[in-house]
């Protein structure tokens, strides 16, 4: 067997059920941003995951040792949502501008909290 040619740099993902615009993600590499904008914008949530170092996207929430005694799944201590760390800020404004990209480039009608509706 061969080895297989890459077949995408980026993948765009849309889910629009319930309330608009729903979520969106987008992956480049070992990087991986998703948007929430639920429930009529109350819930408004953003995650940034190296997948390289947190392939399974664990929360500070799977830290909590009840959620570990029931999902029996061990995080370390960096595998967690990168989004509001100040050393990956850089990264995190790299992958907003890729998603919005992405959302223009497919034509996508909704727009996020921070973004501009252009």
């Amino acid at each position: 067997m061969g080895k297989k040619d890459k077949v995408r740099d980026v993948l765009y993902g849309a889910y629009c059920g319930g309330t608009k615009p729903g979520m969106r993600s987008v992956r480049k590499g070992d990087w991986k941003l998703i948007k929430y904008d639920v429930l009529d914008g109350k819930v408004q949530e953003t995650q940034l995951f190296n997948l390289k170092e947190n392939p399974d996207e664990f929360l500070s929430q799977n830290h909590q040792p009840k959620v570990k005694a029931l999902s029996g799944a061990k995080p370390k201590a960096g595998q967690r949502n990168l989004a509001n760390d100040s050393k990956h800020a850089a990264k995190l404004k790299e992958m907003e501008a890729l998603l919005l990209s992405e959302m223009k480039r497919l034509d996508d009608p909704h727009r996020f909290w921070n973004q501009k509706a252009q």
